[in-house]
């Protein structure tokens, strides 16, 4: 009996096992999966206490990889960081860390996701200074990619993230402290994000 024969016999027997229904495999597809997006987006260090600006530039670079991303905001992100402060109301930047340092370093403050358990694209904000040593970080409103779509979030060094509902921080808030798999009722939902410093919550 010929490797044919065997084959169909094998098949046959399949067919009849399942009701004459013959299942194949999926195809496994020859082209790798596309990473997720991975943006960066800036923001100013306001002394804690003090009023967040109500409005701040939304200064947004995408890269191909998270290395790339945290390459571009530990040298100083090169070009936002002036594009940001540049659109910074006049009497908001004083009320930033002194600009002299700011524009000295730039650090990761947070990350959001699409998806819940740090899955899907990714945002990562950074801010000037060293963290929320002391100092907050507002968003007062998203891109269009990002507003209604964070499903799970993370702050970093030394910063909790509170989520908003609405822009301009109001709405319903949910802090993460400083990780939220899932963003619960605000899955999906969040439209201004604010970073205080750990112990903190909006």
């Amino acid at each position: 009996m010929n490797h044919r024969v065997i084959a169909f016999a094998a098949a046959a027997v399949a067919a009849a096992l399942l009701g004459s229904q013959i299942i194949t495999p999926a195809p496994v597809s020859a082209t790798p999966r596309e990473p997720a997006a991975v943006c960066t987006v800036g923001g100013v260090a306001v002394a804690d206490g003090e009023p967040l600006p109500p409005d701040i530039p939304v200064v947004v670079s995408c890269f191909a990889s998270e290395t790339e991303a945290q390459e571009f905001i530990q040298a100083g992100a090169p070009g936002d960081l002036e594009r940001l402060m540049d659109g910074l109301a006049v009497e908001f930047r004083a009320l930033s860390t002194e600009r002299a340092g700011a524009r000295a370093s730039t650090v990761t403050i947070g990350k959001v996701w699409t998806g819940t358990s740090r899955g899907g694209s990714e945002l990562i904000h950074w801010g000037t200074g060293s963290g929320c040593h002391g100092v907050t970080y507002g968003f007062p409103s998203l891109s269009s990619s990002w507003n209604d779509k964070i499903r799970s979030a993370e702050g970093f060094n030394n910063c909790w993230a509170s989520h908003y509902a609405d822009g301009s921080y109001g709405g319903g808030v949910l802090t993460c402290a400083p990780y939220c798999a899932t963003l619960g009722f605000l899955a999906g939902q969040s439209s201004s994000i604010v970073y205080r410093p750990v112990g903190t919550f909006g």
